[in-house]
């Protein structure tokens, strides 16, 4: 589990709670439920509007990322791609059949497999690397759901501040309960801010980190797999796969 992600969340709603109390404000009047329901469900069926089923899905899972983040270990990667090299120079690549599974890495067992398999090894590369753009294309496409929901959030505030003034100004002849009804009003606005800039924005720039990290880990094993599979001298191959990092 990301403790920063966690933290870093935390670290931000404590601020704007400890900054309205320090200027004398009430705790409880920034706890609204319509305001909470306007602007999350809200953004939410916005941006379900303007996307498909299976994307929007995809998106959602793709958020668990922030709190439980995909492994992208390039070293030890790089370290099973150099066993793998000197085992298929040593006997050859044919021997690598029972070593496919062990790469765990579904990316990685697929070009493996083909390589094992006899595949031409200039096609595979090419083919591998269009496999690793669409891939990330895909990532880019869930993370601009997401940032959708970011986008809508504001002016879903602002129509629930809206609606809370149009409330409230059927309490005029109620100074007290106007008053009141202006405050949690506003609450809205400060809902649709702090969903967009301090949730989604911040996550959505956390997700492109780690898709960015899965194109560089498949664009290392397709490298590795194309020069295991021309017999490329294993040391010259780890020299080459050092400078992804």
């Amino acid at each position: 589990m990301d403790l920063l992600t966690l933290g870093g969340l935390i670290v931000a709603f404590a601020s704007v709670f400890l900054a309205n109390w320090l200027g004398g404000g009430e705790v409880v009047l920034l706890l609204n439920l319509p305001s909470a329901i306007i602007v999350i469900v809200g953004s939410l069926g916005a941006a379900l509007a303007q996307s498909t089923v299976h994307e929007a899905i995809s998106a959602l899972r793709m958020l668990s990322w922030s709190l439980f983040p995909p492994v992208f270990d390039l070293e030890s990667n790089r370290r099973t791609i150099n066993h793998l090299a000197h085992k298929a120079r040593r006997f050859s690549i044919l021997a690598l059949e029972n070593d496919v599974q062990a790469l765990n890495n579904g990316f990685a067992i697929r070009a493996m497999q083909m390589a094992v398999d006899g595949a031409d090894p200039e096609l595979l590369s090419d083919r591998l690397h269009d496999e690793a753009e669409r891939i990330r294309d895909q990532r880019s496409a869930h993370i601009s759901f997401l940032e959708s929901i970011g986008g809508y959030a504001p002016t879903l505030g602002i129509m629930g501040s809206v609606l809370g003034l149009i409330q409230a100004m059927a309490n005029l002849d109620s100074p007290e309960a106007l008053g009141h009804g202006i405050a949690v009003a506003f609450v809205s606005t400060l809902y649709g801010q702090g969903f967009a800039n301090l949730v989604i924005f911040p996550l959505c720039r956390k997700l492109n980190r780690y898709a960015d990290r899965e194109l560089l880990n498949n664009q290392m094993f397709i490298d590795g797999i194309h020069g295991i599979a021309i017999g490329k001298h294993p040391q010259r191959l780890d020299l080459e796969l050092s400078g992804y990092e």
